[in-house]
């Protein structure tokens, strides 16, 4: 039997029982999922690396406490979701001016590059202007898309991962495809529909 055909659920009890194949199987088939998550929220390949590290060290020394109640990837995502506020909550009383600096011409930078070469989205390019625009909506909206368009969660899942109400999921999502559909429209024009 091939890893791809044992169910996540197989693999936890497998990894309750032990056996530390069952815990790598499943670091490989979440880790990359994972880290575009961790990145979303960090924005720095590196913080979410390690975000993504600490969060895989506690799903595994808190794997008996996982009932399966949700998926095991709900619960998976909310442990990496808490590891990257935590960070972002520690990172922010450190704040590096520079830092700030950097990412304000770079988003500048950004700005008259768009202004200047005004094309449609092209093939090659979709996966990084989609990420660019992503990046520009902010966390609390980010985080809900990220989770609802590319990790394909539910609403109620999305409420578990974030402990907010499925209303609350509802109303960033419509929020955040508002803020998308304005800045799609300011980059690119009315060339492209969301």
């Amino acid at each position: 039997m091939s890893a791809r055909s044992i169910s996540d659920a197989e693999l936890v009890k497998q990894t309750k029982d032990g056996l530390v194949s069952g815990f790598e199987v499943l670091v490989r088939r979440y880790h990359p999922r994972c880290m575009h998550f961790a990145m979303g929220i960090l924005n720095n390949k590196e913080e979410a690396e390690e975000a993504v590290q600490d969060a895989f060290i506690k799903v595994h020394s808190n794997i008996d406490s996982f009932r399966g109640d949700s998926k095991f990837s709900t619960w998976l995502y909310k442990i990496v979701y808490n590891v990257c506020y935590t960070r972002l909550r520690n990172k922010r009383s450190f704040v590096d001016i520079s830092v700030v600096e950097d990412r304000y011409e770079y988003r500048l930078l950004q700005t008259k590059d768009s202004e200047l070469h005004t094309q449609q989205f092209e093939t090659k390019d979709l996966a990084e202007n989609i990420n660019r625009v992503l990046q520009e909506l902010p966390e609390r909206y980010l985080t809900v898309v990220h989770l609802f368009y590319v990790e394909e969660l539910t609403v109620e899942e999305i409420a578990r991962i974030m402990n907010i109400s499925q209303n609350s999921v509802k109303v960033r999502l419509y929020r955040g495809r508002m803020l998308l559909r304005d800045i799609v429209t300011k980059r690119f024009g009315n060339e492209v529909s969301l």
